[in-house]
C-alpha cells in the first residue's frame, strides 16, 4: 500500500527569502506524524501548501500514490481530496448553529429546493456522536467553549470524509482534561486509517500521542524519526541547533519596595475579592486551570473590562479611572493572550507597532519618521527581532517575533509594571527562552515588575519568584517555587489544597 501522503523536495520563498528548502514529508495511514520546529522554521508554510492556501515554488505532492496537479490547486480542491486543516483560529461561523456549521458545505434540500432541516439536525447528531460531543445541534457556535469548537471542527472533517487531518496547536487553549478527551478521539480516528499531522510546541505531548516526528529548522528538514527513537533533549537540540536548558531557574536579588497592588477586586461571575501585591524587581506568577478567571482578571486590571468593586495602586498611588489610558499613564502595560487580535496591528509595519503606545502616551501624533525608525531599529537589535525591514507588516512575522514586537512596544513606552497573559502560548522552545531572557532583563532595572500569567505549570515554576494560584475566580494560595514540584502545584490548581495569601 502506498503512503497516504508524500511531499517531495518542497521549496517556497517569500519576498526572495527561502522559507522551505527541499523539505520532504511522509504520512502513513492511521499515523500521527508530529511536525516540530521553532517559529519561523517553516511548519505553517508546509501545511498551508498542503491545504492549498499557498502555492509551492517547486516540488511534488502525492496522495495515496497519485501525484496531485498543483497548477490550480486551492483549499476547495484540497478539501475535496480529503485534506482538512484545523487551525488555531477556528474557521467556524459563530452566529450559525452547530448543525448549520456541519452542513454548511452541502445543505440537504427537499424536492422543492428548500433546506431539509430535519435532515440537517439528524446529520449533525451523527457527526457529534463521532467525536462524543454532547451539545444541542441548535446551539450557536459562539456559545461553545474552545474545546467544544475544536471537537466540532474535527466532526466536520470526519463527516466530509477527511483522509488527512492537520491539527495546528490543538491543545494551546484547552485544559488537561479536555486534552485527554481530544487524544481519545485522535486514537479512535487513527483506527479508521485517517492520517493526522500534529503541530505542537508542548513537547510533553509528543510521546503521549505521536508515532513519528519530523523536525524543521530554518526551512530545512533536519530529522525524521519514530517517537521511541529519541529523547526530548535530542528533539530540542535539533529544533534549535544548540543545547538549551529549560529547567534551570535564574537566581536574582529581589528588592522590597511595592510597585503594584490591587485590593478586593470583584467582577460578578468572573472573579471575587482578589487582593495581591508585587514588589520592585519581582516576577509574580499567576496560575490556575483554564477557566479559573486569570484572563478576566488581567483584562479588568488593565481597564479593558469593568470590575464592580476594588482598588488598584501603582507605586502607592491609586488609579482612579479604570481605563487602559489611565493604566498606561500610570506606567502599566498589558500583553493579552490573543496577541494577533488584541495586541498588534497586523497590517501595519513593525515600526508603527513599536511606537504606537509611546505616541498615544505623549499625545504626540505628529509623525517624525526618522525618530520612529531609530526607536524601532534600536528595539529590533535589542530584542533580536528577525526581519528584513522596518516596513515589514507584522502579520508576516513568526509568533515569537510578534511577541517581541509587543514587548518592544511597552519597553518603548517606558512601562514599569507589565502584565503578561500566556506570553509564550504557541511559541517554540527557542523563542520561549528569548522571551524569558527579555522578561528577566526588564525587571533587572530598578522600579520594574511583572505579573506573569500562565497555565503552564512548569513554566511558572521556572520563571516566577512567587506564585499565586487562582481557582474559580479566587486567589487560593501563595507559594514559592523553590522545592515546589509540578504535581504539588497542580493539587493547588485543582483546589485540593489551599494556603493563605498575604495580599
Amino acid at each position: 500500500m502506498p503512503d497516504l501522503l508524500l511531499m517531495e523536495n518542497i521549496c517556497k520563498s517569500f519576498f526572495g527569502i527561502p522559507v522551505l528548502k527541499n523539505v520532504s514529508f511522509r504520512l502513513r495511514h492511521g499515523e500521527v506524524h508530529v511536525l516540530l520546529g521553532e517559529n519561523g522554521a517553516g511548519k505553517s508554510t508546509l501545511i498551508k501548501i498542503l491545504s492549498g492556501a499557498y502555492t509551492l515554488d517547486s516540488g511534488k505532492i502525492f496522495l495515496e500514490g497519485r501525484e496531485i496537479d498543483m497548477t490550480n490547486y486551492n483549499p476547495q480542491i484540497a478539501s475535496r481530496m480529503g485534506i482538512a486543516t484545523i487551525y488555531q483560529n477556528f474557521h467556524l461561523v459563530p452566529h450559525l448553529t452547530v448543525a448549520e456549521n456541519i452542513s454548511l458545505a452541502t445543505f440537504p434540500v427537499s424536492r422543492m429546493g428548500f433546506i431539509n432541516w430535519p435532515k440537517v439536525r439528524a446529520f449533525a447528531e451523527q457527526a457529534l456522536q463521532k467525536v462524543q460531543l454532547q451539545v444541542d445541534p441548535n446551539t450557536k457556535v459562539k456559545n461553545l467553549t474552545m474545546s467544544q469548537q475544536q471537537m466540532l471542527e474535527i466532526a466536520i472533517a470526519l463527516v466530509q470524509k477527511a483522509k488527512i487531518i492537520i491539527m495546528d496547536e490543538p491543545t494551546a487553549a484547552i485544559s488537561r482534561r479536555e486534552t485527554e478527551t481530544l487524544f481519545q478521539i485522535i486514537r479512535q480516528i487513527k483506527t479508521q486509517g485517517v492520517g493526522i499531522i500534529y503541530i505542537s510546541h508542548k513537547l510533553e505531548e509528543i510521546r503521549e500521542i505521536g508515532d513519528t516526528i519530523t523536525i524543521l529548522r530554518d526551512g530545512e528538514q533536519v530529522g525524521t524519526m519514530t517517537v521511541h527513537e529519541v529523547n526530548m533533549d535530542q528533539v530540542v537540540n535539533l529544533m534549535t541547533g544548540k543545547e538549551i536548558r529549560t529547567d534551570q531557574r535564574i537566581a536574582r536579588n529581589l528588592r522590597t519596595q511595592e510597585i503594584f497592588r490591587c485590593v478586593h477586586l470583584s467582577a460578578v461571575g468572573k472573579f471575587d475579592d482578589v487582593s495581591f501585591s508585587a514588589r520592585d524587581g519581582e516576577i509574580l506568577g499567576l496560575t490556575g486551570l483554564v477557566g479559573a478567571g486569570k484572563t478576566e482578571l488581567a483584562r479588568a486590571i488593565f481597564g479593558v473590562d469593568h470590575f464592580e468593586q476594588g482598588e488598584i495602586f501603582v507605586r502607592g498611588v491609586r488609579v482612579h479611572h479604570n481605563t487602559p489610558r489611565a493604566m498606561v499613564e500610570a506606567g502599566v502595560g498589558y500583553i493579552p493572550e490573543d496577541r494577533d487580535t488584541s495586541g498588534l496591528c497586523l497590517n501595519r509595519p513593525i515600526r508603527d507597532n513599536i511606537t504606537i503606545v509611546s505616541h498615544a502616551k505623549s499625545r504626540n501624533f505628529g509623525l517624525n519618521l526618522r525618530q520612529d525608525n531609530q526607536a524601532a531599529q534600536l528595539f529590533i537589535r535589542r530584542l533580536q527581532i528577525r526581519t528584513d525591514s522596518l516596513e515589514r507588516q507584522v502579520k508576516y512575522l513568526s509568533g515569537g517575533n510578534k511577541q517581541k514586537v509587543i514587548l518592544a512596544k511597552w519597553f518603548q513606552a517606558q512601562c514599569q509594571f507589565l502584565i503578561l497573559d500566556e506570553p509564550t502560548i504557541g511559541i517554540d522552545v527557542g523563542a520561549r527562552q528569548e522571551i524569558y531572557r527579555l522578561i528577566h532583563d526588564f525587571v533587572r532595572d530598578e522600579g520594574r515588575g511583572v505579573l506573569f500569567i500562565s497555565s503552564d505549570l512548569s513554566e511558572v515554576l521556572n520563571i516566577a519568584d512567587r506564585i499565586l494560584v487562582m481557582v474559580r475566580g479566587r486567589i487560593t494560595a501563595e507559594l514559592f517555587p523553590d522545592g515546589l514540584t509540578k504535581q504539588e502545584l497542580l493539587t493547588y490548581c485543582l483546589g485540593l489544597r489551599n494556603s493563605s495569601p498575604t495580599g
